[in-house]
């Protein structure tokens, strides 16, 4: 190989291996915080999990390596033209053609391992995922029902449990009832209940349970009987699907290349879609990796005209081209299925026009060199006033912010932007890779994606906020001690100290802001992104707040549970109540039926029912009555939609699991999420302060050393507060330590590790 190859993959692979390691963590976020909640609430091994982690990678590895190219070109030949070592070579004779041999040669490399993995290892791992996740879901209780809420395993059976078992596998306390009102009803209390997957089939084991039956024509004819265990065959899934068995049916995405083919001949004249979807797969197959051909050709002239860019213009460009290159991509998947573009011309037409723009740049690069220039009218002008002299705060005790505190603030803050901006552009890339199956079956209007992704862009910012600080915070001072501007600022009598002083106040500031945000905006924000959410699955929009059986069921704060046809809420009305009242064993000791019930002040004066007592399986007591008055929640309450912690304001939080603590069930999540709520934002100044050292130690090696041992903290960082979370959640630890232990133990270490740098 020669000299000057040598030398331009050794400036291409640092950015590269860096790009590869942070794209693929950020994309692995939320597959790391799924995985922690398997090992912790769901009981699962660690060989388990780390195969799902393993299972996940693929998928993400065959989008990041194209990209982690880009990057490396952008930023390896962006660094030898910002350095006029392009120019030094044509000077000496060498042309163009030595920068783009080995880089065509490295695309060459990795197009063949992308291809590799998109059709030998990616079909077969969507499909072993698929397999995993479908088996772990089905016998995990939490994933399929959170406790107190009602859903329908398929119509005319409604599905209850009290509480979680302390294994995260089993009930506590399950309500099942069948039948449909008209034919014999059927209801089954047991103390306990677990689900099993046997066979591809779900059942539902139940350990001391009773069986209640009447005839809803003849309430006099009513039958009881217990049972040790008993077993039930879910004759559908728990997700409302008409399904039978547990199934997984091979989706394009897991089909090898030969598969596809034999699917795409087998679907031919019988179904068009399908057809044009199993060619859009196939061509995607190719096209993806030939993406690294198509970076390269646009990436070298890019690089070398933005000469003065720097790295973070060769991020910045990168990021761009990435955006359009995949928005160009899902949007030829869209277009083709609803055939208005023929699916070769959809899949390759991103490539093509990368393509065609990186060879205009490079025939305009060996012109002349291309000037980025703003236009004179948008150009700053000094202004003609003289400057106004800054004033000291408090008689001169507090001069901030100075002019080292702007200088501070304005690479970290650009630095900032940056990483936001990345990691929100790339998560929604993926998100809507992963949706656009659903949008292309149940074509939400434009307004609804438009307005999934609005929220869904502040979800994002929210949750990776603390690693956008710790990572702009290691760059930003990283370049600082790089080009020694620390040892400046040391000669001239600033310590390090002061001089991330303007940073741990910003992050403070913005601790206080996140704060709000969470507490006035995203809850609020949460709920749209759900119902919009909902609406692209072809769901109701209220889907989430309220299932099919909760229109007709509601758990009372007493621990009744009421079953009505209707509710009028501003008339006070239930039509056809019926009431279940359990004892602490969640044993049925009362039962009501009534025509209606119409509220009265501070109860519900029922009409037209009847009362069964019972002591166990045996019944005590049986009554008729004209009207009877029944204590219970307002009419308001039976409306109320069902939210999750992170749709809820602090208080609202607060309120709830006091409630829910008061009636005796375990609230250890809810306040988990009650502490989370202040810890986390505060995350934000620790991750600055604890960047802060470890800046200062790596700032010769430059901001790619800062970036790597970013990723290392926030790998730790997300392992950590996950892995407290959850223990919260379980019970394992007191929500105090749950969430303020990971903020302690990082600021604990980010001051020991300051206290020793030399200021």
């Amino acid at each position: 190989m020669r000299l000057v190859s040598r030398a331009v993959l050794r400036e291409i692979a640092p950015p590269f291996l860096l790009g590869f390691a942070a794209y693929t963590f950020v994309l692995l976020i939320r597959t790391i915080v799924v995985m922690t909640d398997f090992f912790v609430r769901r009981s699962a091994t660690l060989p388990e999990v780390l195969r799902l982690v393993a299972l996940s990678i693929p998928w993400i590895v065959v989008l990041t390596l194209p990209m982690a190219f880009l990057l490396g070109v952008l930023i390896g030949i962006g660094r030898l033209s910002a350095d006029s070592e392009l120019t030094a070579l044509r000077a000496c004779g060498v042309g163009p053609a030595s920068i783009y041999r080995p880089t065509l040669a490295a695309a060459a490399v990795l197009s063949g391992l992308v291809f590799l993995l998109y059709n030998t290892v990616l079909p077969w791992a969507n499909e072993e995922l698929t397999r995993s996740l479908a088996r772990a879901a089905a016998t995990s209780a939490i994933n399929l029902v959170q406790p107190r809420t009602f859903r329908e395993p398929r119509a005319g059976e409604t599905l209850f449990f009290d509480r979680v078992g302390a294994d995260g596998r089993s009930f506590e306390g399950v309500f099942l009832k069948i039948g449909d009102g008209e034919q014999e009803d059927r209801v089954i209390v047991a103390r306990r209940g677990a689900l099993n997957l046997e066979r591809d089939a779900l059942w539902l084991d139940l350990f001391d349970s009773t069986v209640h039956e009447y005839d809803p024509a003849d309430p006099s004819r009513y039958r009881t009987y217990a049972n040790e265990r008993q077993r039930i065959l879910f004759a559908g899934d728990i997700w409302n699907e008409p399904r039978t068995r547990i199934t997984y049916g091979k989706a394009l995405r897991s089909q090898s290349l030969g598969e596809l083919i034999e699917t795409a001949r087998g679907v031919k004249g019988r179904s068009p879609e399908r057809y044009r979807l199993a060619w859009v797969e196939i061509y995607k197959k190719f096209s993806i990796p030939l993406a690294c051909f198509a970076f390269a050709f646009i990436g070298i002239p890019l690089a070398e005209t933005s000469r003065r860019a720097g790295r973070g213009g060769g991020f910045a460009l990168s990021l761009a081209i990435i955006v359009v290159y995949y928005v160009l991509l899902s949007n030829g998947e869209t277009w083709s299925q609803d055939g208005r573009l023929p699916p070769a011309v959809a899949m390759w037409l991103p490539n093509v026009l990368l393509l065609i723009l990186g060879f205009l740049a490079m025939r305009r690069t060996g012109v002349e060199r291309a000037r980025w220039r703003l236009p004179s009218f948008l150009r700053r002008r000094p202004s003609a006033r003289p400057p106004r002299e800054r004033r000291s705060l408090f008689g001169g005790l507090l001069t901030f912010p100075a002019t080292l505190d702007r200088y501070v603030l304005r690479g970290f803050f650009s630095t900032l932007v940056l990483v936001l901006l990345s990691i929100v552009l790339l998560s929604v890339i993926v998100d809507y890779s992963d949706k656009v199956d659903e949008i292309i079956r149940n074509k939400p209007p434009a307004e609804v994606i438009a307005g999934y992704y609005r929220y869904f862009l502040l979800s994002v910012a929210m949750e990776i906020a603390p690693f956008a600080v710790l990572l702009a915070t290691l760059i930003a001072l990283g370049v600082f001690s790089k080009n020694n501007e620390d040892t400046a600022f040391r000669a001239s009598g600033v310590s390090l100290y002061r001089l991330g002083a303007p940073i741990l106040v910003a992050t403070g500031l913005a601790a206080v802001l996140v704060f709000t945000i969470g507490e006035y905006v995203l809850p609020f924000a949460k709920q749209r992104e759900e119902r919009h959410r909902h609406r692209i699955f072809g769901r109701p929009a209220d889907y989430g707040l309220r299932t099919v059986s909760e229109r007709n069921w509601y758990s009372g704060r007493d621990g009744r549970i009421w079953h009505r046809e209707a509710t009028d809420p501003d008339r006070g009305l239930l039509v056809s109540p019926s009431i279940f009242e359990f004892d602490r064993d969640f044993q049925l000791v009362r039962r009501i039926v009534a025509r209606e019930a119409v509220w009265q002040t501070d109860s519900w004066l029922l009409r037209q029912g009847w009362e069964r007592t019972f002591d166990g399986p045996r019944e005590t007591a049986y009554r008729n009555f004209l009207e009877q008055k029944v204590a219970g929640d307002p009419p308001a309450a039976f409306a109320r939609e069902r939210r999750t912690p992170a749709e809820m304001r602090f208080r609202e939080l607060q309120r709830h699991a006091r409630r829910l603590k008061r009636s005796g069930y375990p609230t250890a999540n809810l306040e988990t999420a009650l502490q989370s709520k202040i810890a986390r934002p505060l995350l934000l100044p620790i991750m600055a302060l604890l960047a802060l050292p470890f800046a200062f130690r790596i700032g010769k090696r430059g901001a790619l050393a800062g970036i790597g041992v970013g990723l290392a903290l926030g790998i730790t960082l997300l392992i950590g507060t996950t892995l407290f979370t959850k223990l919260g959640d379980v019970g394992a630890l007191p929500p105090f330590l749950a969430a303020w232990t990971p903020n302690v133990l990082f600021a604990t270490a980010a001051a020991y590790l300051l206290l020793r740098v030399r200021t």
